[in-house]
């Protein structure tokens, strides 16, 4: 949990640097990273009135080319979902959707001023891995809006990088079905399910007691990374649920190159 909202004037967009240079596996291809550091510090709301606690360090390309901007694009979506807090479609844009968080905060606290306390936001992401025609990014999250507790989170987005485009988990994978049975039967072993029970017997709650891919699937140098987020088979008290297969071992379920 972010403790405490930063007292240092920063700007809105402020570079790390760049961190690492990204070569493709078997092409001369090269895309430059750097991390871009958001607060609300510079928001004119903020000014003369409580605000939200945020930092947010987005991934970015360097560079001007289109497909790089489509990467950019891409990213900037997913990690600005996180932060929509209301019921219409998510600003696309860093800086829209923190001004759309911080007013969400303001309004609330307008509303309940001795009942609010103050909506907290961090996330940050990493190169998780990038090969020929994939980059794949890992955003780690945590937003609290109230309650009893935040929601910390880890998504995967993996991104074409000969079209910038996001890639659906379905487009991943040859055949979608044959997969998730041969990790069906791994995630039984893994928790000792017997192959004849429910897959919900030992405590998990799969929709309808059918077995499911995770919404994020993600990749390192060695390991696929099959994540289910709190709630999402699991209670909050549970923690994620991670399942980390070999590359080598299943590279022949993928339509892409993992490796």
């Amino acid at each position: 949990m972010i403790n405490t909202k930063p007292n240092t004037l920063l700007k809105f967009v402020f570079s790390l640097g760049i961190f690492l240079l990204i070569y493709s596996c078997t092409t001369n291809e090269t895309f430059t990273f750097e991390k871009q550091n958001f607060t609300v510090d510079n928001l004119p709301s903020c000014k003369d009135s409580d605000c939200a606690s945020l930092e947010i360090n987005l991934l970015q390309v360097i560079d001007d080319r289109p497909i790089c901007k489509d990467i950019n694009k891409e990213i900037e979506k997913a990690a600005c979902s996180i932060l929509n807090t209301e019921e219409k479609a998510s600003e696309e844009n860093m800086n829209d959707a923190i001004h759309q968080f911080n007013r969400s905060y303001q309004e609330i606290s307008n509303e309940f001023p001795d009942e609010t306390v103050p909506y907290e936001a961090s996330i940050d992401c990493k190169l998780s891995f990038t090969c020929q025609g994939l980059i794949s990014v890992s955003i780690d999250s945590y937003i609290f809006t109230g309650g009893a507790h935040g929601y910390s989170s880890l998504s995967f987005i993996n991104i074409d990088s000969k079209t910038g485009k996001r890639i659906p988990n379905r487009k991943l994978l040859k055949d979608p079905s044959e997969f998730e049975n041969y990790v069906e039967k791994v995630f039984r072993q893994n928790f000792e399910i017997p192959e004849t029970a429910s897959i919900n017997s030992t405590g998990f709650f799969f929709e309808n007691e059918t077995f499911k891919l995770p919404e994020n699937i993600g990749f390192t140098a060695t390991d696929i990374i099959l994540h289910y987020n709190q709630y999402e088979i699991s209670s909050y008290a549970e923690g994620p649920v991670v399942l980390k297969l070999d590359k080598k071992e299943i590279s022949s379920f993928f339509a892409i190159n993992i490796e």
